[in-house]
């Protein structure tokens, strides 16, 4: 067969017919080829790269939307660049110009805030650009839907319906967590919401210091489903009634938070949905069609950890 139509049948299996996909496919298998990507960026006149600026990939869900994202452009024969912002001044910013000056053919966003300055990274401007998990308020970068700040509203509403006044928040000043109920409190004008935080100490030693202040908070809103469980075992330890007199609050809804008692109410997130989505609104784009990106819903299941606070002590 003609060099053309072995190509297509690699690049385009639905343009041939079956008879030719599948004699390709077999000596394609019998020599163990594998594609590439350089050499197919060349000939296409593109680049064969997409640059994907990372956050913490410990965050919850971040890791699955990573691997989402990366099977389905490599499927469709990109490879990913990764930059986490860790470069001379530390920023994602930073991550986004390394990755534009590797002649990256898009730009994904995951699991950081989008920086203002965006605009002016010199050549961004002829990139398509996504973030998984964050919108950005400007509109130069397009979104999956997926809008962690919805999350934060979610726990706080819930928490004042059930009358929480007092949130401790025990995870890292910078987590995820940590910025959406900050964000949170500020929305909340006016509300009587106040939020202490735990990190650089024992979870068990914060968590005792808390209880013992005159407004003691009522609930402890975690930074992932892990860090709950580490929570919740400290107050067993210390006869610290779960939801009687502490209710918990886990990120991520992993497997965990139905395999404990109380089960554990936590935040799900659409991850390896928001993932595939960025991955087919680049692919939107290169193809010259009108993405089709809906919003995704970020839940509370709430369980056997959360309740009213206690009365008066």
């Amino acid at each position: 067969m003609s060099t053309a139509s072995a190509s297509r049948a690699l690049t385009r299996p639905e343009a041939v017919s079956d008879e030719l996909r599948i004699r390709v496919f077999a000596a394609a298998n019998a020599l163990g080829y594998v594609a590439n990507s350089a050499a197919r960026a060349l000939a296409c006149r593109r680049s064969g790269s997409v640059g994907v600026v990372t956050g913490n990939l410990d965050d919850p869900g971040m890791a699955a939307a990573l691997a989402a994202l990366e099977a389905r452009l490599t499927d469709a024969g990109w490879d990913l660049l990764l930059g986490s912002g860790g470069s001379e001044d530390g920023t994602p910013l930073a991550g986004a110009r390394v990755l534009v000056s590797r002649g990256v053919g898009a730009l994904v966003f995951l699991g950081v805030d989008l920086p203002s300055e965006l605009r002016e990274v010199r050549g961004i401007q002829r990139l398509p650009c996504v973030s998984v998990d964050r919108t950005d308020r400007t509109g130069f970068t397009a979104s999956t839907g997926l809008d962690l700040s919805r999350a934060g509203k979610l726990i706080a509403d819930y928490l004042e319906q059930l009358g929480h006044r007092c949130m401790a928040v025990v995870a890292e000043p910078h987590s995820v967590i940590s910025v959406l109920m900050a964000d949170t409190h500020k929305a909340l004008d006016g509300s009587p919401l106040e939020i202490m935080h735990i990190s650089h100490e024992p979870i068990a030693e914060g968590i005792l210091r808390w209880l013992a202040l005159w407004n003691a908070p009522t609930v402890a809103i975690c930074g992932s489903d892990a860090t709950a469980l580490a929570v919740m075992h400290a107050c067993a330890c210390h006869g610290i009634d779960i939801p009687g007199r502490l209710s918990v609050v886990g990120f991520g809804d992993s497997p965990l938070a139905r395999c404990v008692s109380p089960t554990l109410t936590s935040v799900r997130i659409p991850a390896r949905a928001a993932g595939i989505a960025a991955a087919e609104y680049l692919l939107a784009r290169f193809a010259d069609r009108v993405p089709d990106l809906s919003e995704l819903p970020v839940k509370l299941a709430i369980r056997g950890s959360t309740g009213p606070p206690p009365g008066p002590r």
